[in-house]
């Protein structure tokens, strides 16, 4: 908590705002069965806070993490509500370290129900399993390489290293990504994301309500969300990619903007090859291209043809389930964020969190 309020004030604090002014809260989670993953709720946010609330959501169900900030949309474009404050807190780090000094549980292991049951006979119990089988497969299908997804993690920690509030600041070559241990193959463990405690804020207005704030509102140009297909980690079609590749082409007819038209990306590194599959959901390079797009790390850079994660992602600046990529895209077309700013004033920006069977992205503007 101490924590979500620090973050909490600080977005107020930015925008102009006090407590009192927000009349929504929305965030996703709000309940999960994995440890440290949805700490907060909706209403102990709301009583720490001391807000009134005419509108407020906390799902389970959704597109993903970006999921509140869509839903926050729907509420002021109906009326429900002036100011929402969407957040992501998780202390999974914290729980993490407190499990592994605890002595292994006696007697016989709880019984495996729902989806992970038939997984549990081949020992497959993390989404790395089945993301690791999604990349082996995109290489299968396309040839991309262990090497190219390097790039990804490479070019994610030279970013994180001017990032304040990255997890990870040491630097890392392209040899010592290659050189660390299996995770489950072919994701080694700079191609997972690292967990945190931490939280994020963003705070979702009228345009109406928010263009006499303390700084410039950024406009949602578009959004994009799809549960097509399968909603599984495993079984979706194609075997090499997952829902983001429907999420991605549904944004773009909801704008006028073009893949051309966005000047910073950051897109979603719970494990890397999540970012090669939102390339080609956006339309950044053609289905399976990916590989070859992210290749030696120039072009995604931040001084490249598509500045990728520049905060660091997930993979370097620690996981918050793609909302530290949606904050971090505010700061860029804000024009705030010192050593790792990509040059030339970018005026449009892209997030999108998801991977797996979950998928959602905003089209963010300064205009």
């Amino acid at each position: 908590m101490d924590l979500m309020l620090e973050a909490s004030f600080q977005a107020l604090d930015d925008a102009g705002l006090t407590p009192a002014d927000i009349d929504g809260i929305a965030t996703w989670p709000s309940k999960s069965p994995s440890p440290g993953m949805s700490p907060i709720g909706v209403i102990e946010l709301k009583e720490a806070l001391g807000c009134d609330l005419s509108w407020y959501c906390g799902l389970i169900e959704g597109p993903g993490q970006l999921s509140s900030v869509i839903n926050a949309v729907g509420a002021i474009a109906t009326g429900q509500a002036r100011h929402v404050l969407c957040y992501r807190t998780l202390n999974e780090y914290s729980v993490h370290q407190s499990k592994s000094s605890e002595p292994e549980p006696g007697g016989a292991a709880n019984r495996i129900v729902g989806p992970y049951a038939w997984q549990r006979p081949f020992n497959a119990l993390s989404p790395v399993n089945s993301q690791a089988m999604m990349a082996r497969r995109h290489m299968h299908d396309f040839g991309t390489t262990k090497e190219q997804l390097g790039w990804v993690a490479v070019n994610a920690r030279r970013n994180a290293m001017l990032n304040p509030y990255a997890a990870y600041r040491d630097p890392m070559s392209h040899d010592d990504y290659m050189n660390a241990r299996m995770i489950s193959d072919p994701l080694g463990l700079y191609d997972c994301d690292a967990p945190t405690d931490a939280a994020t804020v963003v705070i979702v207005s009228s345009m109406e309500a928010a263009k006499d704030l303390k700084k410039p509102p950024l406009r949602i140009e578009s959004m994009g969300a799809a549960a097509f297909g399968r909603n599984s980690w495993d079984q979706y079609e194609p075997l090499s990619g997952m829902p983001a590749l429907d999420a991605g082409r549904l944004m773009w007819t909801h704008t006028d903007l073009k893949p051309t038209d966005v000047d910073v990306a950051n897109l979603y590194d719970g494990f890397s090859i999540h970012t090669l599959l939102w390339l080609e959901a956006l339309g950044f390079c053609k289905r399976g291209e990916s590989g070859p797009f992210v290749e030696g790390g120039e072009r995604i850079a931040r001084d490249g043809q598509l500045p990728l994660n520049t905060g660091g992602g997930q993979l370097s600046g620690g996981r918050l389930h793609g909302f530290g990529l949606l904050w971090e895209t505010c700061i860029q077309l804000w024009g705030e964020g010192a050593d790792r700013q990509v040059p030339g004033n970018p005026e449009v920006g892209v997030a999108a969190a998801g991977g797996g069977p979950l998928a959602g992205c905003l089209l963010l503007s300064r205009h």
